[in-house]
């Protein structure tokens, strides 16, 4: 297992906000070899993919990864021969009892929430969470008060996906297993809820600051600026989506409090992060972005969106991720704005939107959390035809009943409609093929025929 002195990680995430782009570039090719080599060393995987790499490599000599082939190698994929998939995975399904073990006594473990598909184990080293933990600390909260979500001395709200093995959801049981005594001073919602009901509980609890998903913090903005929701926050924090120039300055002015916004993700961790301002900038020290066209091939720093991008964190050497690619689209531009000196990276879509069914808004996020983990489903579809439905679409798993997958969903989906006040709500679902975005881009998870 690679680790490092919390001093040490602090040290290198400070001087990264210093080199030029030259060094920076410099010191990013070094971290790249280095992770190479100790891949190519301890993981079968990599050792076999990468037999033939010449010593003197770039980055484009590279094979990409991608998320079903290293899942089904995933055993001779991690470094630590200790690990397996079953090990992993009964970690993150363990008991709440134990929420606060380490896996193998050394590694924390979280699945990603991806929009489709099986979610993916990671296990994260020492090392890995120390670097970014210090690129929250320094770079995403360097301008605002540190404490601010720290509940031995804050009221703080969270709204997230609260299942076991979601990332924030880990976080916030970490916290609070660190923070004995203090458990009333945390509120975890649900996106399953409806945002009647969050509205209902941040005004009993009266947060002092708030962490969430865009999606969910711009139906919480309105309310705020509408009356139907009151509190005073310090600061509040977003991740996860994408959050627009326009939304941001929306919630920073509903709220009045500074807004740190962080472009993450569970395999890639923190990508690119606001520095005090709207814009969000690549954390190109620590991650590697490559934007690429729909044959995976490197695009370079263009003014055209992106396909998708290939992910490098230079910082997991127990579960690496080399060139994995995302369906993302993204553009990053080399503009030096004055809030900061790292590149801009803009990304296009994976924002969750609300919807308004029968009369009640609920956010698309409470759709995803189901859906993305039903099984036989790898790609799906919510499609609103009319004021009280929605069509759901979809792709199976070979093997699988088209009918028998979607059908089963449509009722679990029908039954949180009930229980959260909307019985008129219906969810139906369709054979007919996925409908593209109109501006272009990803296919949405959620679209309206109206």
């Amino acid at each position: 297992m690679k680790t490092i002195e919390s001093a040490k990680a602090q040290q290198l995430v400070a001087e990264g906000m210093l080199l030029s782009e030259n060094e920076r570039k410099r010191v990013q090719q070094e971290r790249l070899h280095e992770l190479v080599a100790y891949a190519r060393q301890h993981s079968p995987y990599f050792a076999k993919l990468y037999a033939n790499l010449p010593e003197d490599f770039r980055l484009t000599d590279l094979p990409y990864t991608e998320k079903s082939v290293l899942l089904e190698n995933y055993d001779e994929w991690v470094t630590d021969r200790e690990l397996n998939l079953k090990v992993v995975l009964d970690y993150i399904g363990r008991d709440e009892s134990r929420s606060g073990e380490l896996l193998l006594d050394k590694y924390t473990a979280l699945r990603t929430s991806g929009s489709c598909g099986n979610p993916m184990p990671m296990v994260r080293d020492d090392h890995r969470n120390k670097i970014h933990a210090q690129l929250i600390g320094q770079r995403l909260c360097g301008q605002m008060d540190p404490d601010f979500l720290n509940i031995s001395k804050n009221r703080v709200a969270t709204v997230i996906h609260t299942s076991n093995g979601a990332s924030s959801y880990e976080a916030a049981k970490r916290m609070l297993k660190a923070n004995p005594g203090y458990e009333d001073n945390f509120l975890c919602l649900s996106v399953l809820d409806s945002i009647e009901h969050i509205v209902e509980e941040l005004n009993r609890f009266q947060p002092d600051s708030m962490t969430g998903y865009p999606s969910v913090l711009i139906r919480l903005a309105m309310e705020q600026e509408k009356g139907n929701l009151h509190i005073n926050l310090k600061a509040l924090a977003s991740s996860a989506e994408m959050l627009s120039e326009e939304n941001f300055h929306l919630i920073q002015r509903a709220f009045r409090c500074p807004v740190a916004n962080n472009y993450c993700m569970t395999e890639g961790g923190e990508i690119a992060m606001t520095h005090n301002c709207p814009h969000l900038h690549l954390n190109e020290d620590w991650i590697i972005v490559e934007p690429v066209d729909k044959d995976k091939n490197p695009m370079g720093e263009t003014a055209e969106w992106s396909e998708g991008i290939l992910i490098t964190d230079l910082s997991n050497y127990v579960q690496p991720i080399i060139r994995y690619y995302v369906n993302d689209v993204v553009r990053i531009r080399r503009n030096q704005l004055p809030c900061c000196a790292l590149p801009q990276l803009e990304i296009r879509g994976r924002v969750l939107p609300t919807y308004t069914l029968a009369g009640k808004t609920f956010t698309a996020a409470a759709l995803v959390t189901k859906a993305e983990v039903w099984e036989g489903l790898t790609v799906y579809q919510f499609v609103q035809t009319d004021d009280n439905t929605l069509e759901l679409r979809g792709q199976c798993q070979a093997g699988y009943s088209l009918s028998e997958v979607l059908g089963t969903l449509c009722r679990q989906i029908q039954t949180y409609f009930n229980e959260n006040n909307a019985p008129e709500a219906r969810i139906t679902w369709s054979s007919k093929p996925l409908m593209p975005n109109r501006q272009g881009g990803k296919i949405p998870i959620y679209i309206s025929v109206e």
